[in-house]
């Protein structure tokens, strides 16, 4: 049996979270172009500010609506409704002139933009639990929808293509949210049995890690979407295309050695964008400046996005947790941008300049335990089993688990699988969850074995003790 490949699930889920992303980072741009149109640009930023606050909340809103519905019928019910809602919202917002109706439009449009995203965050989180290629495919992802954005954008800016993106990325997402072999979404998943306590502790300084990395993002956001509401700048043009670098960059490395060296990296990016404050003075030196602020926002999203992906299964509410990365950074980004604005105006970029290099260090040194104890890469199973010959059946079991990347829920189930003649009702029962869920379980345990039937599995697995 080769060693795992990418399945078709994670490739359509990652599909599916680079156009939610998509449609997310076209929304939010298209509202700060309408509202230098309609308000004015000294109303861009404080809209802006209002916009993340609507997108946080509505990440929120998401994990607060799937606790009041129990039910899959309603939880599928009231995620079509709202995905309609969100199209509609686009719409409005297209034809939008008069103020109150704009800022309705838009608080809407990113509220329920929002609440999709977290849906999705959250599906994508339990389809990659596990996964050796998380990063590479939702890096690879967010970097395809950053230059899609750029084409739609610069190459064919017209209102009827923005209309036509949202409702293309919205209905798709809607459609494999509803329709995914592997529908997390619309039930509650078997709980992950791992040590979460002790994961707990090191998530709250990621907690702490990404906020102080939204104040160096939101400084330098608050300068430059006035600069380009102003059109003294433009942020989505060439420049624009290194974020989308930084994006796919950042997740090939995430993937390397079990996440290592992505903390480091991100602290180095960090410091690197601290410098590009002092190039916003002036047009001559404002690209390279734009340049380095975008390849490290790619690292800092990949960031606490990927770092939250891979805690929320193992917490015991993962529909929150998968997009808590978001969650932290627009609240700590609306907190920001006025403030560090008026702190340009009054006395440049020099100030903040200085409190992005500080900031860096205190994230630093923050993620020193992140850094210290980072995971280190995993002998190769092949040398682990050669190297101890008298393995027990548990612990083959476990190597062959960790060598297909299966979740330690998933593990349960191929042990009864593989250990026992039960049926799937009776494996159910043993583990206290539906016949159902159990015959999904089995699904992704082929999937990922390459298998398709319990005695392949079975064949597969005296293979691999074989070796």
């Amino acid at each position: 049996m080769k060693r795992q490949k990418i399945t078709s699930s994670e490739l359509l889920c990652a599909i599916c979270f680079a156009l939610c992303f998509f449609a997310f980072m076209l929304t939010e741009a298209f509202i700060n172009e309408r509202c230098a149109v309609i308000l004015g640009s000294s109303a861009v930023n404080p809209v802006y500010t209002f916009g993340l606050v609507c997108t946080g909340l509505g990440f929120f809103s998401f994990s607060l609506l799937r606790r009041l519905c129990k039910k899959e019928k309603s939880r599928k019910t009231a995620q079509t409704i709202l995905g309609i809602l969100c199209i509609g919202a686009a719409m409005v917002l297209l034809f939008a002139n008069q103020p109150a109706l704009f800022l309705t439009s838009s608080s809407a449009a990113l509220l329920l933009t929002g609440h999709i995203s977290g849906c999705v965050y959250y599906n994508t989180a339990m389809y990659f639990a596990g996964s050796r290629y998380t990063g590479r495919l939702i890096g690879t992802g967010m970097g395809a929808a950053i230059l899609l954005q750029f084409v739609v954008q610069n190459l064919i800016p017209q209102s009827v293509t923005f209309i036509i993106s949202i409702l293309f990325s919205v209905a798709f997402v809607m459609y494999f949210i509803m329709k995914a072999p592997k529908d997390w979404i619309l039930e509650n998943p078997l709980p992950y049995s791992s040590d979460a306590k002790k994961d707990f502790k090191k998530t709250l300084l990621l907690i702490v890690a990404v906020v102080l990395m939204s104040l160096v993002a939101g400084m330098i956001d608050s300068v430059l979407t006035a600069f380009n509401a102003e059109k003294s700048y433009d942020i989505y043009g060439g420049v624009r295309l290194f974020y989308a670098l930084g994006l796919i960059l950042a997740g090939f490395l995430a993937d390397i050695k079990e996440r290592k060296y992505l903390p480091l990296s991100t602290v180095c990016t960090i410091l690197l964008s601290s410098v590009c404050m002092f190039f916003l003075s002036d047009e001559v030196s404002y690209f390279a400046g734009t340049a380095l602020m975008y390849l490290y926002s790619g690292f800092y999203v990949i960031f606490f996005t990927v770092m939250f992906l891979d805690f929320a299964p193992k917490s015991g509410n993962p529909e929150l947790w998968a997009g808590m990365g978001r969650i932290v950074r627009s609240f700590t980004v609306a907190a920001t941008v006025l403030p560090a604005l008026t702190i340009y105006d009054a006395v440049g970029n020099t100030v903040l300049a200085v409190v992005s290099c500080l900031l860096s260090i205190l994230i630093l040194l923050v993620l020193l335990p992140y850094l210290s104890n980072a995971a280190v890469s995993l002998k190769p199973i092949e040398e682990l089993i050669s190297g101890s010959p008298e393995l027990s059946p548990q612990e083959r079991l476990k190597l062959f688990a960790q060598y297909c990347s299966l979740t330690p829920r998933e593990t349960e189930v191929l042990e009864k699988l593989l250990t026992t003649e039960d049926g799937v009702q009776e494996i159910a029962d043993s583990l206290y969850i539906s016949r159902r869920m159990v015959q999904r379980y089995i699904s992704s345990i082929y999937e990922k074995t390459e298998t398709k039937t319990r005695l392949g599995l079975f064949q597969s697995y005296m293979n691999f003790t074989a070796k």
